[in-house]
């Protein structure tokens, strides 16, 4: 292997956070699940510690805990690498491939370059189909199924079925636009309409991995629900790095089978997390009862630099998305999914005084490899409080609380001794702000990572960070600099 630049401060895996079996993993890719077992494919460089020529790795879970990893799915050809794309379940067999039968159709970019300048390379839509539960995959024999467009970027191909035009669709990054594709038979595609002109963010990268779909929207009118477009901001690798790096924005709309119509054009950037480390972001296909979601954790500013142990790069946990009417419009809301809770086992919390004033502290846990905790507090207006996970304040959420909102700002610090990593890895970045005064956490805590959701009344913000450098038994301490905040209920648990 090569491309280690340094060291991670420790060699032990997370327990909950998928990671290779060894090399170099990003997006996450084809998300479906399928008689019991979710699968999880992804973008691996199997021979090296840096991107390189993608393949499509392989894994399968029954609980979104513990992953079995399979052989390789997808491998580089003639036609190129395979780049990152979806996976759906054919139950009528319409793309005419499994004798009538049911089975799993994969889509995927084909990246090849038309020369020695990696900078020149055209992109094309390519299938691949199996018969046995993904153990083995077959590339289709008419690959390209969309042929390269003319222009550079054309990729990540997101196919759904949609119901009420009895079509499939397929959602593709193209430049910083989204293309929407329809389909009878999975193989024969037609142009129906762009989305993306003059809409949400647009940075010198382009807008990377797709995702699109319909959920009811809680705390509205009964039959009311909202189609939710997902888009990756990627970021120039070579050029002027913006502070936040690769990130994920979403649209809340309308979609008719042919074309996306965002709720609030005009309205502000809408993130999915407020983290440096959530990005090509995919939900699983065919999960019958919800939707749920998994994210590459790491960040292009730096992911080719970061701290290894003989793999590098990481899934988040699985989450469960929602749509929430609150007094901002609607938004989505995320759920940490429920298997992750069975995995674990209360700790018995240190007693406290409540309500914590100004110089107390709470130490919620004297140390573990895995934590989920939970916090639930009602701070006084002009309070100030931290919340400081893995080893002191190498991770810091800092609560200050006003008159009817509570403005949520982090902080992450830690070197590397590698330049790139350290420029960009550590700083302080202002999340957002919650409504009214009680106060929701609750937050993972795994070797290198962490993950945190937190409530208001009816506004939530998401905040994911991978650590990579911070040893592993993490203790956290709630401390209050200012004010007084009442505590309402704190539940811990480990693994």
């Amino acid at each position: 292997m090569s491309g280690s630049d340094t060291m991670a401060a420790s060699n032990e895996r997370p327990l909950r956070h998928f990671t290779p079996p060894q090399g170099w993993m990003n997006d996450p890719n084809g998300l479906v699940y399928h008689d019991g077992e979710y699968h999880l494919f992804y973008q691996y460089h199997p021979d090296s510690l840096i991107w390189g020529p993608m393949h499509w790795g392989h894994a399968v879970s029954r609980d979104l805990c513990t992953w079995q990893h399979l052989p390789m799915a997808l491998a580089p050809d003639d036609h190129g690498m395979c780049f990152s794309g979806s996976a759906v379940v054919d139950r009528h067999d319409v793309i005419g491939l499994f004798d009538g039968g049911e089975g799993l159709v994969a889509f995927y970019t084909a990246h090849r370059f038309l020369g020695d300048d990696e900078e020149h390379y055209e992109q094309e839509q390519h299938l691949a189909w199996s018969r046995d539960n993904g153990r083995s995959w077959h590339k289709y024999a008419g690959n390209p199924i969309i042929a390269a467009p003319g222009f550079r970027d054309f990729r990540d191909p997101k196919v759904i079925y949609h119901e009420r035009s009895g079509r499939w669709v397929m959602a593709l990054a193209c430049g910083q636009q989204i293309r929407f594709y329809v389909s009878n038979n999975l193989l024969d595609w037609q142009l129906a309409s762009e989305f993306g002109h003059n809409q949400g963010c647009h940075t010198d990268g382009p807008w990377e991995c797709p995702d699109l779909f319909e959920l009811p929207v809680e705390g509205g009118e009964a039959s009311a629900s909202r189609w939710v477009l997902i888009v990756g901001v990627g970021i120039d690798h070579e050029g002027p790095q913006d502070t936040m790096g690769s990130f994920t924005q979403y649209f809340i709309g309308h979609f008719d089978g042919e074309r996306f119509h965002n709720d609030s054009p005009e309205a502000p950037l809408l993130l999915m997390d407020q983290g440096r480390d959530f990005y090509a972001v995919q939900s699983f296909s065919d999960v019958p009862d919800r939707r749920l979601a998994i994210a590459w954790l790491n960040n292009w500013q730096y992911a080719g630099h970061a701290p290894q142990a003989g793999w590098r790069g990481a899934m988040t946990l699985p989450r469960e998305l929602t749509l929430a009417a609150t007094d901002q419009g609607v938004r989505l809301h995320q759920r940490f999914a429920s298997e992750l809770a069975r995995s674990v086992s209360p700790l018995e919390v240190a007693p406290f005084n409540a309500p914590l004033k100004e110089g107390d502290h709470l130490l919620a846990t004297p140390g573990a490899d895995l934590v989920r905790g939970e916090l639930t507090l009602e701070p006084a207006a002009g309070s100030r409080l931290a919340l400081s996970l893995q080893q002191g304040t190498q991770q810091q959420l800092i609560l200050c609380t006003g008159e009817d909102t509570t403005e949520v700002a982090y902080r992450r610090e830690g070197q590397s001794g590698v330049a790139r990593f350290d420029q960009h890895f550590p700083g302080e970045r202002r999340a957002g702000e919650l409504d009214g005064r009680r106060i929701h956490l609750q937050w993972w805590v795994d070797h290198g990572s962490v993950e945190m959701l937190i409530h208001g009344e009816t506004r939530q913000l998401s905040i994911t960070l991978a650590g990579f450098l911070l040893p592993h038994r993490y203790p956290v301490t709630l401390s209050v600099q200012s004010g007084s905040v009442p505590l309402i209920d704190v539940s811990l648990d480990a693994g």
